[in-house]
Protein backbone atom coordinates (compact mmCIF):
# COMPACT_ATOMS: atom_id res chain seq x y z
CA UNK A 1 0.00 0.00 0.00
CA UNK A 2 1.14 3.88 -0.81
CA UNK A 3 -0.16 6.87 0.08
CA UNK A 4 -0.23 10.08 -1.73
CA UNK A 5 -0.01 13.41 -0.48
CA UNK A 6 0.54 16.77 -3.00
CA UNK A 7 0.79 14.36 -5.90
CA UNK A 8 3.75 12.62 -4.34
CA UNK A 9 4.01 8.96 -3.93
CA UNK A 10 6.33 7.63 -1.10
CA UNK A 11 6.66 3.62 0.09
CA UNK A 12 4.15 3.47 3.62
CA UNK A 13 7.52 2.45 5.67
CA UNK A 14 9.54 5.94 4.42
CA UNK A 15 6.44 7.67 4.98
CA UNK A 16 5.59 6.34 8.07
CA UNK A 17 9.58 7.62 9.09
CA UNK A 18 9.24 10.81 8.20
CA UNK A 19 5.68 11.69 9.54
CA UNK A 20 6.34 10.03 12.65
CA UNK A 21 9.89 11.62 12.71
CA UNK A 22 8.38 15.05 12.04
CA UNK A 23 5.84 14.55 14.71
CA UNK A 24 8.50 13.54 17.63
CA UNK A 25 7.76 9.30 16.89
CA UNK A 26 11.57 9.23 15.70
CA UNK A 27 12.45 7.33 19.12
CA UNK A 28 9.73 4.38 17.39
CA UNK A 29 12.75 2.70 15.50
CA UNK A 30 12.72 0.74 12.49
CA UNK A 31 11.29 -2.46 14.67
CA UNK A 32 8.81 -0.74 15.57
CA UNK A 33 7.55 0.12 11.66
CA UNK A 34 8.21 -3.25 10.56
CA UNK A 35 6.09 -5.24 13.61
CA UNK A 36 2.50 -6.68 12.74
CA UNK A 37 1.62 -6.46 15.72
CA UNK A 38 1.62 -2.50 15.22
CA UNK A 39 0.22 -2.14 11.47
CA UNK A 40 -3.11 -0.84 12.13
CA UNK A 41 -1.95 1.48 14.86
CA UNK A 42 0.99 3.00 12.47
CA UNK A 43 -1.53 3.05 9.52
CA UNK A 44 -3.86 5.38 11.97
CA UNK A 45 -1.06 7.89 13.13
CA UNK A 46 0.14 8.26 9.45
CA UNK A 47 -3.50 8.89 8.35
CA UNK A 48 -4.05 11.19 11.25
CA UNK A 49 -0.72 12.85 10.25
CA UNK A 50 -1.50 13.06 6.64
CA UNK A 51 -4.64 15.09 7.60
CA UNK A 52 -3.26 17.24 9.65
CA UNK A 53 -0.40 18.46 7.01
CA UNK A 54 -2.43 18.54 3.75
CA UNK A 55 -2.71 20.58 1.29
CA UNK A 56 -5.78 23.18 1.87
CA UNK A 57 -5.89 23.62 -1.40
CA UNK A 58 -5.65 19.91 -2.87
CA UNK A 59 -7.41 17.86 0.51
CA UNK A 60 -7.20 14.19 0.37
CA UNK A 61 -9.87 12.38 -1.43
CA UNK A 62 -12.92 10.45 0.35
CA UNK A 63 -12.53 7.63 -2.03
CA UNK A 64 -8.61 7.63 -1.53
CA UNK A 65 -9.04 7.44 2.60
CA UNK A 66 -11.71 5.10 2.45
CA UNK A 67 -9.95 2.85 0.24
CA UNK A 68 -6.68 2.76 2.45
CA UNK A 69 -9.24 2.22 5.33
CA UNK A 70 -10.42 -1.29 3.15
CA UNK A 71 -6.82 -1.83 2.30
CA UNK A 72 -5.62 -1.84 6.40
CA UNK A 73 -8.98 -3.84 7.43
CA UNK A 74 -7.87 -6.20 4.58
CA UNK A 75 -4.39 -6.80 6.15
CA UNK A 76 -5.31 -7.21 9.77
CA UNK A 77 -8.06 -9.77 8.45
CA UNK A 78 -5.74 -11.74 6.73
CA UNK A 79 -3.32 -11.33 10.11
CA UNK A 80 -6.62 -12.72 12.13
CA UNK A 81 -7.32 -16.04 10.06
CA UNK A 82 -3.51 -16.53 9.90
CA UNK A 83 -3.36 -16.64 13.99
CA UNK A 84 -6.94 -18.77 13.58
CA UNK A 85 -5.00 -21.26 10.50
CA UNK A 86 -2.09 -21.26 13.20
CA UNK A 87 -4.02 -22.65 16.20
CA UNK A 88 -6.56 -24.76 14.23
CA UNK A 89 -3.44 -27.09 12.92
CA UNK A 90 -2.08 -27.40 16.47
CA UNK A 91 -4.98 -28.50 17.82
CA UNK A 92 -4.39 -31.54 15.83
CA UNK A 93 -1.75 -32.10 18.35
CA UNK A 94 -0.99 -32.93 22.01
CA UNK A 95 -2.36 -29.70 24.04
CA UNK A 96 -3.37 -30.65 27.07
CA UNK A 97 -2.37 -33.27 29.63
CA UNK A 98 -5.46 -35.50 29.14
CA UNK A 99 -4.65 -35.90 25.54
CA UNK A 100 -1.68 -37.75 25.97
CA UNK A 101 -3.16 -39.77 29.57
CA UNK A 102 -3.94 -42.53 27.53
CA UNK A 103 0.26 -43.24 26.98
CA UNK A 104 0.81 -43.64 30.61
CA UNK A 105 1.93 -47.22 31.46
CA UNK A 106 2.38 -47.62 27.86
CA UNK A 107 6.06 -48.03 25.91
CA UNK A 108 6.87 -45.67 23.33
CA UNK A 109 10.00 -45.00 20.90
CA UNK A 110 11.67 -41.81 22.14
CA UNK A 111 14.43 -39.63 21.65
CA UNK A 112 17.37 -42.04 23.37
CA UNK A 113 20.34 -44.02 23.19
CA UNK A 114 20.04 -46.08 25.92
CA UNK A 115 17.26 -49.45 26.55
CA UNK A 116 17.35 -52.08 29.12
CA UNK A 117 16.50 -55.82 27.74
CA UNK A 118 15.38 -58.20 30.96
CA UNK A 119 16.46 -61.94 31.53
CA UNK A 120 12.69 -62.29 31.16
CA UNK A 121 12.46 -60.88 27.70
CA UNK A 122 10.84 -62.64 25.04
CA UNK A 123 10.62 -61.55 21.29
CA UNK A 124 12.43 -58.07 19.67
CA UNK A 125 13.00 -55.33 21.35
CA UNK A 126 12.04 -52.46 18.78
CA UNK A 127 14.53 -49.79 17.89
CA UNK A 128 14.47 -46.98 15.57
CA UNK A 129 16.29 -43.87 14.26
CA UNK A 130 15.39 -40.75 12.11
CA UNK A 131 17.64 -39.21 9.22
CA UNK A 132 17.69 -35.04 8.94
CA UNK A 133 18.78 -36.19 4.97
CA UNK A 134 19.19 -39.22 2.59
CA UNK A 135 21.82 -41.69 3.50
CA UNK A 136 24.37 -43.92 0.83
CA UNK A 137 25.00 -46.10 3.96
CA UNK A 138 23.67 -46.43 7.45
CA UNK A 139 25.83 -48.17 10.36
CA UNK A 140 23.93 -49.63 13.28
CA UNK A 141 25.54 -50.73 16.11
CA UNK A 142 24.70 -52.25 19.76
CA UNK A 143 26.67 -52.06 22.61
CA UNK A 144 26.61 -53.19 25.87
CA UNK A 145 27.26 -51.90 29.26
CA UNK A 146 30.85 -52.70 28.68
CA UNK A 147 31.70 -51.06 25.47
CA UNK A 148 31.41 -53.89 23.17
CA UNK A 149 29.29 -54.25 20.58
CA UNK A 150 27.36 -57.22 20.42
CA UNK A 151 25.04 -56.58 16.95
CA UNK A 152 25.85 -54.76 13.88
CA UNK A 153 23.82 -54.04 10.60
CA UNK A 154 24.85 -51.97 7.87
CA UNK A 155 21.60 -50.79 5.33
CA UNK A 156 22.47 -48.37 2.09
CA UNK A 157 20.05 -46.40 0.26
CA UNK A 158 18.00 -45.40 3.21
CA UNK A 159 15.29 -42.23 3.14
CA UNK A 160 15.06 -39.47 4.84
CA UNK A 161 12.55 -39.85 8.03
CA UNK A 162 11.40 -42.22 10.56
CA UNK A 163 12.85 -45.38 10.75
CA UNK A 164 11.97 -48.78 12.96
CA UNK A 165 13.37 -51.99 12.90
CA UNK A 166 13.84 -55.25 15.43
CA UNK A 167 16.79 -56.51 17.19
CA UNK A 168 16.02 -60.15 18.33
CA UNK A 169 18.36 -60.38 21.17
CA UNK A 170 20.90 -62.57 19.01
CA UNK A 171 24.88 -60.95 18.90
CA UNK A 172 26.61 -61.13 15.49
CA UNK A 173 27.44 -64.85 16.28
CA UNK A 174 23.79 -65.85 16.79
CA UNK A 175 23.84 -66.35 20.47
CA UNK A 176 21.60 -64.89 22.39
CA UNK A 177 22.91 -61.72 24.46
CA UNK A 178 23.15 -61.69 28.07
CA UNK A 179 20.29 -59.23 29.83
CA UNK A 180 21.05 -56.00 31.24
CA UNK A 181 22.13 -52.22 29.47
CA UNK A 182 23.02 -51.52 25.97
CA UNK A 183 23.14 -48.72 23.56
CA UNK A 184 22.15 -47.80 20.30
CA UNK A 185 24.30 -46.26 17.98
CA UNK A 186 23.29 -44.91 14.55
CA UNK A 187 25.93 -43.00 11.67
CA UNK A 188 25.26 -42.24 7.99
CA UNK A 189 26.46 -40.61 5.34
CA UNK A 190 25.73 -39.59 1.64
CA UNK A 191 28.39 -38.95 -0.30
CA UNK A 192 31.04 -38.77 1.79
CA UNK A 193 29.08 -36.09 4.15
CA UNK A 194 27.72 -37.14 7.74
CA UNK A 195 23.95 -37.29 7.90
CA UNK A 196 22.40 -36.02 11.43
CA UNK A 197 20.78 -39.49 13.03
CA UNK A 198 18.25 -39.22 16.03
CA UNK A 199 18.20 -43.06 17.91
CA UNK A 200 15.46 -43.99 19.12
CA UNK A 201 14.69 -46.27 22.29
CA UNK A 202 12.00 -48.05 23.88
CA UNK A 203 10.65 -46.36 27.50
CA UNK A 204 7.86 -46.75 29.99
CA UNK A 205 5.94 -43.23 30.23
CA UNK A 206 5.44 -42.95 33.79
CA UNK A 207 3.26 -39.86 33.71
CA UNK A 208 2.00 -36.88 31.68
CA UNK A 209 2.26 -33.20 32.94
CA UNK A 210 1.92 -29.42 31.49
CA UNK A 211 5.08 -27.78 31.43
CA UNK A 212 6.74 -24.60 30.30
CA UNK A 213 6.71 -26.43 26.65
CA UNK A 214 3.49 -27.25 26.81
CA UNK A 215 2.52 -31.09 27.51
CA UNK A 216 5.77 -33.11 29.00
CA UNK A 217 5.90 -37.45 29.22
CA UNK A 218 7.41 -38.50 32.12
CA UNK A 219 9.78 -41.50 31.11
CA UNK A 220 11.35 -44.21 33.03
CA UNK A 221 15.00 -43.92 32.96
CA UNK A 222 15.60 -40.87 31.42
CA UNK A 223 14.42 -36.91 31.57
CA UNK A 224 10.82 -35.88 30.56
CA UNK A 225 10.19 -34.80 27.23
CA UNK A 226 7.49 -32.94 25.04
CA UNK A 227 5.00 -35.60 24.31
CA UNK A 228 5.46 -34.60 20.74
CA UNK A 229 8.63 -35.96 20.37
CA UNK A 230 7.05 -39.49 20.81
CA UNK A 231 7.43 -41.08 17.61
CA UNK A 232 5.68 -44.67 17.98
CA UNK A 233 3.69 -46.35 20.50
CA UNK A 234 4.18 -50.13 21.23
Amino acid sequence: MSTTTSGVTDPVGNRINQILASNGGASAGAADVTDSAGTEDRFLKLLVAQMNNQDPLNPLDNAQVTSQLAQINTVRGIEKLNDQMAKLASASGVNSPLDAIGLIGRKVLAPGSGFERAADTTGATRLGFELAGAADSVQIDIVDATGATVFSKTLSGTAAGQHVFDWNGMDNQGKAAAAGSYQLKVSAASAGNAVKTTTMTPAQVLGVSEGADGVQVELAGRPAMAASAVRTVL
